[in-house]
């Protein structure tokens, strides 16, 4: 093999794609996607028997022998996390999740359609971080307002919400970096396999 072979990329056939980086994109996509069934079950159940307890509390009742008056703010507080819609969309967003996965996988493991495929898996991607992003906002804003039914004199529950949010915040950051680092590795090498063509700059050409 000459020097300059040695810059051309191995292929088959002009515009084949190779089928690996598909394939392993729709594994990865497949099981987030059960995953994301699982989840949506899972929230269903909760919000189920969230709103069923949160309705027999009585924070009055609850509190009638306690006499801190944090003991209502505290109950108030489990209530309105009974009540919070975080349990409805999170799961709503899990079922859409595990719908879209399927044809995203269908589509990326076949590999008869690249273009198709890699717009399913980014909108895949996409609703996903929505839902991560809306759902820990939603549940920080919550924290914000327990942490403020806790006595706190010293100021730990302060710091302790500020370290929730930093790696709460953080964590769905990264998780969906990397989710869209991996899908774009995947986009740029499922491309179409060409060769390089380099002219000689010694070669001149005569008409």
């Amino acid at each position: 093999m000459s020097l300059m072979e040695s810059y051309y990329l191995p292929k088959a056939s002009e515009g084949e794609v190779s089928p690996w980086w598909l394939k392993g994109g729709a594994i990865f996509i497949g099981l987030l996607g059960f995953s994301s069934l699982i989840g949506a079950i899972s929230l269903t159940a909760t919000g189920f028997w969230f709103d069923s307890f949160v309705n027999d509390l009585d924070p009055e009742e609850v509190c009638s022998e306690d006499p801190d008056p944090a003991c209502e703010d505290l109950i108030e507080s489990v209530i309105e996390m009974g009540e919070m819609a975080l349990w409805d969309v999170g799961a709503a967003a899990s079922a859409l999740l595990f719908l879209i996965s399927i044809p995203t996988v269908y589509v990326m493991w076949t590999a008869e359609d690249r273009e198709m495929g890699l717009k399913l898996a980014w909108i895949w991607v996409a609703v996903h971080a929505s839902s991560q992003i809306y759902i820990t906002h939603v549940w920080m804003r919550w924290l914000d307002r327990f942490g403020e039914s806790i006595p706190d004199d010293m100021g730990f529950m302060d710091l302790f919400v500020a370290f929730s949010k930093i790696g709460s915040y953080g964590g769905v950051i990264f998780c969906e970096l990397a989710l869209a680092a991996g899908l774009a590795m995947i986009t740029i090498q499922s491309r179409p396999q060409t060769s390089i063509e380099m002219p000689s700059a010694f070669h001149s050409k005569e008409e």
